[in-house]
């Protein structure tokens, strides 16, 4: 790189329970951003987004996504589904003690979560149900925006924690699922 060039930032991701290698560019003059998840190289623009959103364009295609920060990481919400993001700093000296699972997060990968503080409006299964992978479970809502929450997988509803009418926030587990069993395909 010629002198003064900027670097792109390294750093390990973890996204739910799998750790990610994330290279990102510096922004060039036209906006746009060269970010490489394990190997896959992606263009990344900022878009206009509701303010309670964030706006992409990613690979010419329009993301918006829903943040939340919280003690355990950022929770963030596209397309239904929600993940729990935690980046750990990009040097030696990050103790990734700290990134382990805890009671509080001990299904972080599998939590159905809001990723904003909302009301949750309905529960659309029952303790029991076997539900698919996608499958909507709770709808809630935020500013006069209703979000569906879906299953991260396949598997059988062990607990419903959704209260119609109750305030809920990034973080509390609204649906519990126990896997699928042996032999079930995750469709």
């Amino acid at each position: 790189m010629g002198k003064g060039a900027a670097e792109a930032i390294l750093v390990k991701l973890r996204i739910d329970d799998r750790e990610h290698d994330v290279s990102v560019s510096p922004v060039t003059a036209d906006g746009t951003r060269r970010v490489v998840v394990d190997g896959r190289q992606h263009e990344v623009v900022s878009c206009a987004a509701p303010p309670d959103a964030r706006g992409l364009l990613v690979d010419g295609r329009r993301v918006r996504l829903h943040v939340a920060r919280s003690p355990d990481g950022t929770w963030v919400s596209h397309a239904g589904r929600t993940r729990l993001v935690r980046a750990p700093l990009p040097d030696a000296r990050t103790d990734d003690r700290k990134l382990k699972t805890t009671p509080r997060t001990r299904s972080a990968a599998q939590a159905i979560t809001p990723a904003f503080p909302s009301m949750v409006v309905a529960v659309l299964v029952q303790v029991g149900d076997e539900v698919r992978r996608g499958q909507e479970l709770v709808v809630v809502s935020a500013m006069k925006m209703e979000s569906r929450l879906a299953a991260p997988r396949a598997g059988k509803v062990k607990a419903i924690r959704a209260k119609v009418g109750a305030s809920v926030k990034p973080g509390d587990e609204l649906v519990e699922l126990e896997p699928a069993a042996e032999g079930t395909a995750d469709e």
